[in-house]
């Protein structure tokens, strides 16, 4: 087993930034929408509905204007 040393703590990832990496797992590209000055985030097929989910209420952690609606490839 590895030891923990005091300062480990601080490499530890937020709760925000684990949300974040689940979500960004299954995003397959950003397209920018220019006439609602935000960005629309494309999922791959298969995302589960749980990420779906988890993006729609957690859309606002992403680092730039983003939409709450989203789109699937098809």
């Amino acid at each position: 087993m590895e030891k923990v040393e005091p300062m480990d703590i601080l490499r530890m990832p937020s709760p925000e930034e684990e949300t974040m990496a689940e979500i960004t797992t299954w995003v397959k590209t950003l397209k920018d929408n220019k006439a609602a000055n935000c960005t629309t985030v494309l999922f791959k097929k298969n995302t589960p509905k749980k990420i779906l989910k988890l993006y729609e209420k957690n859309y606002d952690l992403i680092p730039f204007s983003a939409h709450k609606e989203y789109k699937i490839e098809r």
